[in-house]
């Protein structure tokens, strides 16, 4: 029982340091020149930072694009040598 209590102490301790790092050292963080400008930067380009994934973001359409006509280039980057071996033939 005491090892159950000392794990909840531990879990309780590192809540609040995640809390404490995110209600008042990142914001402090974010006031840097270098910091703002990258905020800034990404705000402009159009990146939305509540993003939940990559692919939320417009631009990632074209990206895909671009991998797919890659993966379905026979000479491209994914291209895998058959080695001479037909599949499913003796």
């Amino acid at each position: 029982m005491k090892k159950r209590i000392q794990k909840l102490i531990y879990l309780a301790l590192a809540l609040v340091m995640m809390a404490v790092i995110w209600l008042s050292v990142l914001p402090r963080l974010s006031d840097i020149p270098s910091v703002r400008d990258r905020i800034d930067r990404n705000r402009n380009a159009g990146v939305n930072p509540t993003a939940v994934f990559y692919t939320d973001h417009p631009g990632m359409a074209d990206f895909e694009r671009n991998i797919q006509s890659r993966v379905e280039a026979p000479n491209g980057w994914f291209w895998k040598p058959s080695y001479g071996i037909a599949v499913g033939s003796r």
